[in-house]
């Protein structure tokens, strides 16, 4: 059985906002694998074309969404349609504890985050609804299980992210569209270069050091890849998981430490 043919992915379009780099570059790999037609989004549209033309198979493309501009999201979207795939995933907000998070810096984030998610989902839903079938995929983040106190604006905007994932899907399942999302452990991303080194800094240590101290952390006992969050949502994306909705999924080889 090729790859194409495990999922039954052929002939379905996907969405894959952020889609350039990290996390959701991961998962466009895996759904243009699995036979999946995918368009990406990305602040570029030169660059978002480009990463388009790379991935797997033919008939992909990108344009450019900026999800910092979250008025305009919707827009955007709902001039490149219809999809039967969309994975919601959004920038993270800026780090800080929750003792300098100003009143405008908490509704910056919670645009970022949740306002902009709700245009796509609002411009791809009368698509969904029609053809009586979609998957909604989020990426959010292991803050939903332990806030994470130097991300304090990103952990609260997912928690109101949670809270409208769960609402969709109890909405939307009777008609044949399901909704989930996935958390990510320790994924090896430019933004968790970028927190490991502010880690180091902190702490007078090494870059090498924080990474293997949380690597010991990791019953997996590595960092997990973009690909490995892809796989995960090609299965969720799939008729296989039709009877999964409503559900947040750990992607952290074990990290998360609660049951």
């Amino acid at each position: 059985m090729s790859d194409a043919d495990v999922y039954g992915l052929a002939g379905k379009r996907s969405l894959v906002l952020c889609g350039t780099a990290g996390i959701g570059y991961g998962v466009a790999r895996c759904l243009a694998r699995y036979g999946s037609t995918v368009t990406v989004t990305g602040r570029d549209a030169g660059r978002a074309a480009t990463v388009a033309a790379g991935l797997p198979g033919r008939g992909h493309s990108g344009f450019a969404c900026d999800m910092r501009e979250a008025a305009t999201v919707g827009e955007r979207v709902a001039g490149t349609g219809p999809y039967d795939v969309v994975l919601l995933n959004t920038p993270g907000a800026a780090a800080g504890t929750v003792d300098t998070l100003s009143p405008a810096a908490l509704r910056e984030a919670v645009d970022l985050m949740l306002v902009s998610m709700a245009g796509a989902v609002d411009a791809v839903l009368p698509g969904m609804r029609k053809n009586g079938w979609g998957r909604l995929v989020a990426i959010t983040s292991s803050a939903l299980i332990t806030p994470i106190s130097g991300l304090a604006a990103s952990s609260v905007a997912r928690a109101a992210v949670q809270v409208y994932l769960k609402l969709l899907a109890e909405t939307l399942g009777p008609e044949g569209i399901t909704v989930n999302h996935v958390l990510p452990g320790k994924i090896d991303t430019d933004r968790l270069r970028t927190v490991d080194a502010a880690t180091a800094t902190r702490t007078g240590t090494d870059v090498a050091a924080v990474r293997a101290a949380t690597v010991r952390a990791i019953p997996a006992g590595r960092y997990g890849t973009p690909d490995d969050v892809g796989e995960l949502v090609a299965f969720l994306a799939s008729e296989r998981a039709a009877y999964l909705t409503g559900a947040g999924i750990p992607c952290d080889g074990g990290f998360i430490r609660s049951v």
